[in-house]
């Protein structure tokens, strides 16, 4: 069925919204601004703040990386300059100075005795090294033709003693002991001072490379 109200406009009841509605309405808006707002934040705010803090970071990479990249280099060398360093160092503990080696046994022959000269003069001296030494056990050696200008016999045993003291010269280090004392006395010669001397061999053996550098290193922690 129709009706019709008649009744003037100001007589007639206005319409109202539930106030349900109203209140559900209210709560979309005041949640769509909300979420407006913190999403203005993150944009404008956090985002951007993140952005300029990246912005930073990535100059200092940037100007790192060059550093970095210098910091390897030097590394890569710094291995490669003490690989050198320990090779050199290695074939220096090899090595045998011979000129040294020489000066030492004149330092012993000078060096003597109690202050007394052994009067002892060679008439060649030999030397040599041997490639390959440790499948024959014989590394090179040290050979001469000597005179004792004594008359003494025990004077040859004495010399040969003062190669070995440690204490006189480093031959220890390089060579082992040399061989039993032999000597041949020789005519006296008065041109000689003194005139009676015996001829004597010298022969000492190098000792193997590995011995040497234990030898060199033992006698270097003993002078600290």
């Amino acid at each position: 069925m129709i009706s019709v109200n008649l009744l003037p406009d100001e007589y007639r009841r206005r319409a109202k919204s539930p106030v349900g509605m109203i209140v559900a309405i209210a709560a979309a808006a005041l949640v769509n601004t909300s979420l407006i707002a913190y999403w203005g934040y993150l944009e404008f705010g956090v985002s951007a703040n993140i952005e300029t803090t990246r912005s930073v970071l990535q100059l200092d990479l940037d100007g790192l990386k060059p550093q970095v990249e210098y910091h390897k280099k030097l590394e890569k060398e710094i291995q490669t300059r003490s690989a050198r360093e320990q090779t050199l160092a290695q074939i220096t503990k090899n090595r045998v100075l011979w000129t040294k080696t020489l000066d030492e046994l004149l330092d012993i022959v000078h060096a003597g005795r109690e202050g007394i000269e052994h009067f002892i003069w060679f008439d060649d001296i030999d030397v040599k090294m041997e490639d390959g030494g440790a499948r024959r056990g014989n590394f090179g050696e040290l050979k001469a033709s000597g005179h004792s200008g004594s008359t003494e016999y025990d004077q040859v045993a004495n010399f040969l003693e003062d190669i070995e003291d440690p204490e006189l010269s480093a031959l220890w280090q390089l060579f082992g002991k040399p061989a039993a004392p032999e000597a041949r006395g020789n005519e006296p010669d008065e041109d000689l001072i003194p005139s009676v001397n015996w001829s004597f061999p010298l022969t000492i053996k190098l000792l193997s490379p590995e011995d040497r550098v234990k030898n060199r290193s033992a006698a270097e922690e003993n002078d600290q």
